[in-house]
């Protein structure tokens, strides 16, 4: 299966909007605030088969976080993820690639040990790491952290720029969303 892959913001917002079961206003909020954001359709025979939301970031070191990646149901197991997942990473070019997924999702899991990242719980990070990761990623307490490139003590011990691009893109729609 030849999967095919373009950088397309709406039909990415599209897919994510509905197939990801929580809220997008944050992969909204990214591309539309965060200079270094893009998002990438994965496509199968002219279909979209499905779509990544990703954005780099400078900690200590520089990283990419795979924000949202999503693949249409009859597509899933056949390896549009993975190609995804590699776009993003020779499009992005990181010295550290990161995401975060709850604990029970086995197919974001998988997919990403598969590729090489490494599974940390919150907990057991230091407090200003773990802060400093979570706004990076834009992760919540009970996600877990997948990181390849280097270990979270490495990215995290220094905020960068983290602290704007949680602002911008993290607290200000939660914000916003209260305000309505």
């Amino acid at each position: 299966m030849t999967v095919n892959i373009a950088e397309d913001l709406e039909k990415a917002l599209e897919l994510v909007g509905r197939l990801y079961e929580g809220p997008t206003k944050y992969a909204r909020a990214v591309l539309r605030r965060w200079p270094r954001a893009w998002a990438a359709v994965a496509y199968v025979g002219g279909e979209a088969a499905g779509a990544e939301v990703y954005y780099a970031v400078t900690l200590a070191r520089d990283a990419c976080v795979h924000y949202y990646v999503v693949v249409e149901p009859k597509f899933r197991r056949r390896g549009v993820a993975t190609a995804l997942v590699r776009y993003v990473e020779e499009r992005c070019r990181g010295a550290v690639y990161m995401a975060t997924t709850t604990e029970d999702n086995a197919a974001a899991v998988g997919l990403f040990t598969r590729l090489g990242y490494s599974v940390y719980r919150w907990g057991d990070l230091p407090r200003r790491i773990r802060e400093n990761l979570l706004k990076a990623t834009c992760g919540y307490d009970d996600d877990i952290l997948l990181i390849k490139g280097a270990g979270p003590t490495d990215v995290g011990k220094e905020l960068g720029e983290a602290g704007e691009l949680w602002k911008e893109t993290c607290l200000k729609p939660y914000l916003d969303a209260w305000s309505q």
